[in-house]
């Protein structure tokens, strides 16, 4: 080898140390501005991917690449090599967002990453790369206390693609890969609920951390009705495409929504009627009782929050004409529903039988993408675990199991049997929650360092184990 080209060796030899130094003494705030600035809208990850995964390099993690494409790159950050024998706890993240469609609205520009008064801005900062960098960090300082020689369990962190799409470039191709066995996952860990304060009424001081371990189905649907009627829109028509879809719509938003509470809520209202205490604490906690049958629908109807864990919910999310003239009359008509399922497999052909019998038959209704079918998590030795977590960095707080409106990537761990359960663990306040998919999306630099140590704190109780 030539002097030149030892010397160009050590050079870059040079640089990437010192590039991977600089990342490895970055703040997780200016990792998450820095993040937030790679618009990695869902078909478009990759760059973001490998941002992430040189930072997950530099700490001296172990990185494994699924796959490798713009719109499905995924791979996995491991304090262990791949394969392990050791089970794997893994902590879920994916690294993809949805559009910022009207910036215009932003308080500061919807992927500028911007920091001020101690809140950090922009699409993903809650959903979900905040989660990521809170993960990585908490690695990093587990790494950096334990090292990685007298562990019972591997921990990896999952960076999946396309989890706003419904998984299908990112957590559906890993569970249909080898890689799912080389994880060898004994639980995961990903977005669900959070800490929010006023949930519990009668308790609006009381912090409470909702744990998901069981999600709704979601069922993405497209009314469609293609008529002949007459053209001009100055001749009066009743049965124009419009008005045959809007009296669909006018039926599915009135339509009384059927009560169900199964063995999963019924865990959740115990553990809620204990925090409210007294009569109506009594009754919450045993709503499923017959006796208290006719109180049903009026607890359900008094709080939102609670109607989302017992009845089906369809959302009206977009309305669609051709292009034309304003004097022109439409004629094809088509409306979207974003549907989400209880977790009982008799609820979709009962879902889809109530649709047939109020819409119209002149109007097509088409499945345009579902998330698996899957049973909730037992509430046992990984979710004590995460409770026992959650609790050291918050001992006043009340944490409690739900079913989550959302279908995320845990969706499909649960469908393999695997445990999965969802968090933000930090405190959310009700305009953070608003600001998901919405704008001016954010999260408090105090947030970050919650979630790191709550964390921390929960591979330090698999150490003990």
């Amino acid at each position: 080898m030539s002097c030149y080209q030892w010397i160009k060796r050590l050079w870059v030899l040079s640089a990437v140390f010192i590039h991977g130094a600089f990342f490895a003494q970055q703040e997780p705030a200016s990792v998450l501005s820095s993040y937030i600035r790679i618009q990695s809208v869902s078909g478009h990850e990759k760059q973001a991917a490998l941002y992430m995964q040189h930072l997950c390099d530099s700490m001296g993690l172990y990185t494994s690449v699924f796959s490798d494409s713009d719109s499905s790159y995924n791979f996995c950050a491991s304090l262990l090599p791949l394969p392990s024998s050791k089970p794997s706890v893994l902590l879920l993240n994916h690294l993809d967002v949805v559009p910022a469609e009207d910036p215009g609205g932003w308080k500061f520009p919807p992927f500028s990453g911007a920091v001020h008064q101690d809140t950090i801005y922009g699409r993903g900062a809650l959903d979900m790369k905040g989660l990521a960098v809170m993960q990585l960090f908490a690695l990093q300082a587990f790494k950096q206390t334990h090292g990685n020689d007298s562990l019972k369990y591997n921990v990896a962190i999952l960076f999946l693609s396309g989890e706003e799409t419904g998984g299908k470039n990112g957590a559906a191709t890993l569970m249909h890969s080898e890689w799912l066995s080389r994880l060898n996952p004994a639980v995961v860990f990903g977005e669900g609920g959070g800490g929010l304060r006023g949930a519990v009424p009668g308790k609006e001081n009381d912090l409470c951390f909702f744990v998901s371990n069981a999600e709704k189905k979601s069922l993405w649907l497209k009314l469609e009705v293609n008529v002949r009627s007459r053209g001009h829109g100055s001749v009066a028509s009743v049965n124009n495409a419009n008005k045959i879809l809007l009296r669909a719509i006018d039926k599915i938003e009135r339509s009384e929504r059927r009560i169900y509470i199964d063995k999963s809520t019924q865990k959740t209202f115990r553990e809620l009627g204990k925090v409210m205490g007294g009569t109506r604490g009594f009754i919450v906690g045993h709503l499923n009782w017959w006796i208290f049958k006719p109180f049903r629908k009026k607890v359900v109807s008094e709080n939102e929050a609670m109607a989302t864990l017992v009845t089906n919910s369809y959302q009206l999310t977009r309305l669609q004409n051709p292009g034309g003239s304003v004097n022109q009359v439409a004629q094809t008509a088509t409306a979207f529903y974003d549907c989400r399922l209880l977790p009982n497999k008799s609820e979709r052909p009962l879902f889809m039988k109530f649709l047939f019998r109020i819409i119209d038959p002149r109007i097509k209704i088409t499945v345009l993408d579902e998330s698996p079918e899957a049973d909730p998590s037992e509430l046992g030795v990984h979710y004590e675990a995460l409770q026992k977590a959650i609790l050291s960095e918050f001992p006043q707080a009340h944490v409690l199991p739900v079913l989550f409106p959302a279908t995320t990537d845990n969706s499909y761990f649960r469908q393999a049997n695997i445990p999965a359960y969802g968090v933000l663990p930090f405190v959310l306040s009700p305009s953070m929650m608003e600001s998901v998919h919405a704008g001016n999306e954010r999260i408090p630099v105090q947030a970050l360092g919650q979630g790191i140590r709550v964390y921390e704190a929960l591979l330090n109780i698999y150490l003990k184990r």
